[in-house]
């Protein structure tokens, strides 16, 4: 009976000394939330114009926590025909 065996090729990866741990929540991600929060508390405190440019900076504010949440991609440079 032939013995085959698993050789391992390679080390695993180390992991980075930037990167955190899959329990540490993104604090990126949490100040633009936050920032929104206050921002979104002010505007139910002011009226008329001032309401509605803080209503777009909340906007603006929780798209910038997408982009920090949401990994970037390389869109269609990665597509081939």
């Amino acid at each position: 009976m032939p013995f085959v065996a698993y050789v391992h090729a390679r080390e695993p990866d180390e992991p980075e000394e930037d990167a955190r741990a899959p329990w540490e929540p993104n604090w990126r991600v949490w100040r633009w939330v936050a920032t929104a929060l206050v921002v979104t508390y002010a505007a139910t405190r002011a009226e008329g114009a001032l309401e509605a440019l803080l209503v777009f900076v909340v906007f603006g504010l929780c798209c910038r926590a997408a982009l920090e949440a949401i990994p970037e991609g390389d869109g269609l440079r990665e597509w081939r025909q």
